[in-house]
């Protein structure tokens, strides 16, 4: 596991997922944009580390293995959600939502649990998702030879 890796993958698509949904709704008079694009690249981020996992190791990570990358995973999520929130309201505005109540107000901590709560989860199910589908393809691709 690289959690440099999951942290470039998941900037890069919350970055990317804000400017677009941004682009979006200046050229096209939309109100895009929802709580879904902060998961979404968490989602994305252990999709990716679950292929490297499977690549590398030739296994599904279960149980515990799994639950341990989930755990990490959300602190590292948080952390850059965190970073967002201060220094990216114009790069990624839809992670500034946290920054509207006043830190370590029970407001504030309470978004931050359900960030941990909803990113805990997709880590989870992510990491085993892209881990599975990796192992199923490189299958496909041994049978094909």
């Amino acid at each position: 596991m690289s959690w440099l890796r999951y942290a470039l993958v998941f900037l890069a698509v919350a970055i990317g997922v804000a400017q677009l949904v941004l682009w979006l709704n200046a050229e096209q008079g939309t109100t895009l944009g929802s709580a879904a694009q902060l998961m979404v690249p968490a989602m994305i981020a252990a999709l990716v580390e679950g292929q490297q996992v499977a690549k590398q190791q030739r296994l599904v990570p279960r149980g515990a293995q799994a639950w341990q990358f989930a755990i990490v995973a959300t602190g590292v999520a948080l952390t850059l959600n965190l970073a967002l929130v201060y220094s990216g309201p114009a790069v990624a505005p839809e992670f500034a939502k946290l920054a509207i109540a006043p830190v370590l107000s029970k407001q504030f901590l309470i978004l931050l649990g359900l960030y941990a709560l909803g990113y805990l989860i997709a880590n989870r199910f992510f990491y085993s998702l892209g881990a599975g589908n990796q192992l199923s393809l490189m299958k496909n691709r041994d049978e094909a030879e």
